[in-house]
């Protein structure tokens, strides 16, 4: 008997509806950072929901609820200066979780800074709950998103500097 008769193998079945939340998310994100709405990247968090994000750099720490969340994510648009963007490469769901797999990239001084992250979410009542950030080079992530910190706290200095 065939594998599919057996029901080993079948056809391609439709994308799993968590699929087209992350994808959405991220596209509102990714207008969000781009110095658009923070609304409707809003409306798709959980009030309570958390974001864990490894490491040792400016932007590492463990978020709690939608604002402080919001505000990680507003501090890593400012970082950025509206360069960062997030390309979902892939994506594989069920009803409670979602895993990505992403690219990142930030423009900086004319140079163009990349990593790829696993993201791990999730999901409830329709919305995120959580998220797990897994740079693929924890290194190379602490050092880029460090390197933006440091151009962030030297503005911050000359800013004082002019006010004196």
């Amino acid at each position: 008997m065939p594998p599919t008769q057996a029901g080993y193998c079948g056809g391609m079945s439709e994308p799993h509806p968590n699929t087209q939340l992350i994808r959405d998310f991220h596209d509102c994100q990714n207008h969000f950072y781009a110095g658009g709405d923070q609304e409707p990247v809003r409306a798709m968090l959980t009030e309570n929901v958390i974001w864990h994000v490894p490491g040792a750099s400016v932007i590492a720490g463990d978020y709690q609820g939608r604002d402080e969340v919001l505000r990680y994510f507003a501090r890593r648009r400012e970082l950025a200066d509206a360069t960062f963007r997030i390309d979902v490469r892939g994506v594989l769901a069920d009803n409670e979780r979602t895993v990505i797999l992403a690219g990142g990239e930030v423009e900086h001084d004319g140079e163009t800074f990349a990593w790829g992250t696993v993201g791990i979410f999730r999901v409830a009542e329709d919305r995120i709950a959580e998220c797990w950030v897994v740079p693929y080079d924890q290194n190379a992530f602490d050092e880029i998103w460090s390197e933006l910190g440091s151009r962030d706290m030297s503005d911050d200095d000359e800013d004082n500097e002019e006010q004196d």
